[in-house]
């Protein structure tokens, strides 16, 4: 087993660098009819082999690297994770007992994606025990590697042809990119600023409006508390209110938030029909149909939160979303409360606010809040599941395996 030194900590950067890039660059190879894509796209009916494929060969090198270099330092986290992560990951257990009902192959699967969902949650909170440098480097070189993608179906398919590159359906592409914007904001500075900067671009070329906002929404948040009392913030807070008071309609327009000409997946005037849909299955299923047993289209309502409810059941998944909501009111606080104090600590906990408030936009329009296949669900993951004190675990070791406890904590 690899011990929690300097090597195992390049190994489990370089899986989960290897797992963003096998979740990203695959997509330029998809070949699915666009009409099609639009309801489909998420489905694995739609997706290239080698998208599927790869998602699967990120996602299990990342687990075997992390485990076996992390080992049991995943269980000792849950004793410093919060009550609201605490509770998530008891329902992913007892969630397992809503999965036995039809053919034994869909159980069988439904069990084993949800106890996937468990170790994967409980190896990407390990992630926090890393030194702070450590992380920062991590991060960023991930969110260097989701915008690296845009670019790359840029240049590699041309620009989009409508809202779509290539073959990948706008929200695709964009996905990285938001989980590049977010990630990019745990270190400031000139790289993180271009990223960015790239990846807000590249969204608008597609017009992924839940992108768009979500990327707006996190860096407010981020910027609301990481220095809230700079002259230069009020002002420009003052100057945006004021600008978006005197030009929402050309605003509305450019973010077409209720256009039925984009179709039924897209914007609010369209999507409350797969909502409709999603609320009888809901009815009709009050109890769960446990994770991953249910398409993501009608039923799923195209809405990460009411795919939950569906999957977990009114009382599981209602309970998910409540401590999700906890979870990011303690996010906000934690950001307001480490002002002041350590530079990188206040900065990593406005960038996991920022994040948090981001991808909690994004749920209402992304087809699932949990999930092991993309860009969104990784991030969601990664920023949900983190201990509230990481201060017992090892941060440096030298050449003579001493272990050096970090002296900072991420409380």
């Amino acid at each position: 087993m690899m011990s929690h030194g300097r090597l195992g900590i390049h190994a489990v950067c370089a899986a989960l660098w290897a797992w963003c890039v096998l979740l990203s660059f695959p997509l330029i190879t998809l070949n699915v009819d666009l009409v099609e894509a639009t309801n489909e796209y998420y489905s694995l009916g739609a997706e290239s082999s080698l998208v599927v494929l790869s998602q699967i060969g990120g996602l299990a090198l990342f687990l075997i690297t992390a485990a076996a270099v992390f080992q049991l330092r995943a269980i000792q986290t849950l004793a410093h994770l919060s009550f609201a992560a605490i509770g998530i990951l008891a329902i992913f257990v007892l969630s397992i007992a809503i999965q036995w009902h039809d053919d034994e192959l869909k159980t069988m699967i439904g069990v084993v994606y949800t106890l996937l969902l468990l170790v994967t949650s409980l190896l990407l909170s390990s992630l926090w025990s890393m030194s702070a440098g450590d992380l920062e480097r991590f991060l960023t070189g991930a969110a260097i590697i989701f915008c690296s993608f845009g670019v790359a179906a840029i240049a590699i398919l041309g620009w989009p042809e409508g809202r779509s590159v290539g073959n990948i359906h706008p929200n695709g592409f964009a996905t990285p990119l938001l989980a590049a914007f977010i990630l990019s904001q745990f270190r400031p500075g000139w790289i993180s600023v271009v990223i960015r900067l790239l990846s807000i671009g590249m969204i608008a070329l597609v017009s992924s409006r839940f992108a768009l906002i979500g990327c707006i929404a996190a860096v407010v948040a981020h910027e609301a508390t990481l220095r809230p009392l700079s002259l230069g913030k009020t002002l420009a807070a003052i100057v945006a209110v004021s600008a978006g008071a005197a030009f929402w309609g050309d605003i509305a327009g450019v973010l077409a938030i209720d256009d039925p000409d984009r179709g039924l997946s897209s914007g609010f005037s369209g999507r409350d029909y797969y909502w409709q849909q999603s609320l009888g299955a809901i009815a009709d299923h009050p109890f769960g149909i446990g994770f991953k047993r249910t398409v993501i289209g009608e039923e799923g309502g195209h809405n990460g939160y009411l795919k939950t409810l569906l999957e977990f059941g009114v009382p599981g998944g209602g309970l998910i979303i409540c401590f999700f909501a906890c979870i990011i009111a303690a996010a906000g606080l934690e950001a307001i409360a480490t002002l002041g104090k350590d530079r990188q600590q206040h900065q990593f906990a406005c960038a996991r606010f920022g994040g948090l408030v981001a991808l909690a936009f994004g749920a209402f329009f992304q087809p699932q809040l949990l999930s092991l296949g993309d860009a969104f669900a990784m991030s969601f993951l990664f920023l949900l599941f983190r201990p509230r004190a990481m201060s017992i675990f090892p941060a440096r070791t030298d050449n003579t395996n001493e272990i050096r406890p970090e002296p900072r904590s991420f409380a």
